[in-house]
């Protein structure tokens, strides 16, 4: 965007995230992106609870500004750890949509105006919010474009699905089918006649309404997919701009003494040599899993580091202390992407969290898919399936895998020999995400007519 002269309206998007670090990590990475690049003023609304979270986005980021709104309802939940156990994170969509009127009133009443309003796809309400302010809204997708298209056909089909029959994409490039538990848990969490639920699928909706989408991946990784969204939303405005991680702007702890440690302790191990095992912050192996998982790596001799995050519980008992030989433990938050960018690392067992799966795509490492829930399934079948780049471990929360098999999983995929073509498949894709966000690659190409068209839709 440029910077406008004296007469016309300076660039100012108004960023509406979602509350949960998957959904407002990525959305941080790419508003930092825009605005660092472009000259562009942010203003990111969040609720009280969630500004501590901006810390790092708004060091990095001068021209980024927070605005805290608390909800109309002092005792609605701001974010994921404030809803009843059980409850699907989606829900937070309906207290959040009730800041419309709060935003509209802010905005009407700024000296400059948002130009533009983005927001999470979680939060389609967001395209109310630009219609009462008759400025353009691009939706952001931190999901892979095949997620993005799965969501759209589902949400627009027949619900609630028959648990008895799998999902048939038949919209989508190669017709996917996917067996009922393997489809993202938003949809299948879905309660027709619910008022909360209701909200959220309108919002899912709405997202077809939006002046543009904006999807975190590239287009070597998704070409297909991303050309079958332009097909669908009947426009070209569906830019890919990833992977958009930049640890420099993200919210995070600092690296625990135990975390810099490993450091050392990598340098001093032979590259592709080490195993980083990591589920995400949202997912707590239940203690067979864990056991499983647990004499998996000891029986297959393979260095490894486990981040367990801040529960310890799921750590089998004394396999630290047995295993202190060839691996080690992270306790609370671990800096991932650097892990995964060591010479050290050669693969990552990952629940195929999109943001996970895309850092270690960047990182050139193997991964070990081990879906459990939401759009697991979908980004490991893209892996695994698809590219040809990933091996398959086991699959679900339910699943505990037979200890045995799965060390000779870990053991196969620090041992180039035995990988063959699926290290130069690994190597390819992880060429193509560093070339695209370089300058005149396609993911920088496309941040830049992305930033041009916005620019000319915000009008003078």
């Amino acid at each position: 965007m440029s910077t406008g002269t004296a007469s016309s309206r300076r660039p100012h998007v108004l960023v509406v995230p979602f509350p949960p670090m998957g959904h407002l990590l990525p959305l941080l990475d790419f508003a930092h992106l825009l605005s660092t690049r472009h000259h562009v003023h942010i203003t990111v609304a969040v609720t009280p609870s969630s500004l501590p979270l901006l810390s790092a986005f708004l060091a990095s980021t001068p021209l980024a500004a927070a605005l805290p709104l608390p909800l109309p309802d002092p005792s609605a939940p701001e974010h994921a750890g404030q809803l009843a156990p059980g409850t699907h994170h989606a829900l937070l969509a309906a207290p959040l949509s009730t800041l419309r009127g709060p935003l509209v009133s802010w905005a009407r009443s700024h000296k400059h105006p948002p130009t533009a309003v983005l927001s999470d796809f979680f939060l389609g309400s967001a395209q109310l919010v630009a219609d009462d302010l008759r400025v353009p809204r691009v939706a952001f997708y931190g999901v892979a474009a095949f997620t993005t298209a799965a969501l759209d056909q589902l949400w627009n089909g027949t619900l609630p699905l028959d648990p008895n029959s799998p999902a048939v994409l038949s919209a989508l490039p190669g017709s996917p089918s996917f067996p009922y538990g393997h489809v993202p848990s938003v949809v299948r969490s879905y309660v027709p006649g619910d008022p909360d639920w209701e909200l959220v699928r309108e919002g899912f909706l709405l997202n077809s309404r939006a002046w543009g989408a904006v999807v975190n991946t590239f287009d070597a990784m998704e070409g297909d997919f991303l050309e079958h969204l332009k097909r669908r939303l009947g426009h070209g405005r569906v830019w890919a701009v990833g992977p958009v991680a930049d640890p420099g702007c993200r919210v995070g702890e600092r690296p625990t003494a135990e975390a810099e440690e490993l450091f050392s302790w990598l340098a001093g191990c032979p590259a592709r040599s080490v195993l980083y095992v990591c589920f995400g912050s949202m997912y707590k192996p239940p203690p067979a899993q864990a056991a499983a998982l647990g004499t998996a790596l000891e029986a297959s001799g393979v260095r490894f580091i486990w981040a367990v995050g801040a529960d310890v519980a799921v750590l089998p008992e004394g396999l630290e202390e047995r295993a202190r030989g060839i691996g080690r433990v992270v306790r609370g938050w671990a800096p991932q992407m650097e892990f995964l960018r060591h010479a050290a690392v050669g693969a990552f067992v990952t629940h195929c969290g999109w943001n996970s799966t895309l850092e270690g795509v960047a990182a050139g490492v193997t991964l070990v898919a081990w879906p459990m829930k939401a759009d697991q399934f979908i980004d490991a079948r893209l892996m695994v399936d698809v590219h040809g780049a990933a091996v398959h471990a086991a699959e679900g929360e339910d699943d505990v895998p037979d200890s045995t098999a799965l060390a000779r999983v870990f053991a196969g995929v620090v041992n180039a020999a035995e990988l063959g073509g699926l290290r130069d498949r690994v190597r390819t894709l992880a060429a193509a995400a560093g070339e695209a966000v370089e300058e005149g690659g396609s993911s920088w190409l496309d941040l830049e007519r992305m930033a041009k068209d916005l620019d000319a839709a915000s009008g003078p």
